[in-house]
């Protein structure tokens, strides 16, 4: 084989080893433009509710750019505090969730609470806590210190 006939297919290889390539990093980058509801958590706020977690509740609508523009930072956040608590999503528009947003008054979105069916308690984040990663931890870092305090007093009082 010649050598001109070597050169050009490798760099024929090397071209389809790069195509390959970004094909493959292509399909694991997330979709742009997600909508809330492309976000699989994977559990129900029934099924959430069962274990002895506090669960992150966040109302949405699929049309909401601000929904669209939290669900990474929430994701973040599911990830980091996997072993602390449960995250569920729930689609206000979706007739099954109609009965908890009436109960919970969602009027804008993304709205977010803290449900703790240990202590039958809900804490509401304020959406300017919604900013970034940070803010929102340091309030689910906020409740989790108190829900110490409460399971360490429970405890003495035993």
């Amino acid at each position: 084989m010649n050598k001109k006939l070597r050169i050009s297919l490798i760099a024929v290889a090397i071209l389809l080893l790069i195509g390959i390539s970004v094909t493959s990093c292509m399909a694991i980058l997330p979709k742009a433009n997600m909508k809330p509801s492309d976000y699989d958590l994977g559990m129900t706020l029934e099924q959430a509710s069962k274990e002895d977690k506090p669960v992150l509740t966040v109302f949405y609508v699929d049309w909401c750019t601000y929904c669209k523009r939290f669900m990474p930072k929430l994701d973040k956040i599911r990830n980091a505090r996997k072993n602390d608590l449960n995250v569920v999503l729930l689609n206000v528009e979706d007739p099954a969730n109609e009965k908890i947003a009436h109960e919970y008054k969602i009027s804008g979105f993304p709205t977010v609470y803290i449900i703790d069916k240990k202590y039958d308690n809900r804490v509401h984040i304020d959406g300017g806590y919604l900013e970034t990663v940070d803010t929102l931890n340091t309030e689910i870092q906020r409740y989790l210190n108190i829900r110490k305090l409460a399971e360490q007093a429970l405890s003495c009082k035993k």
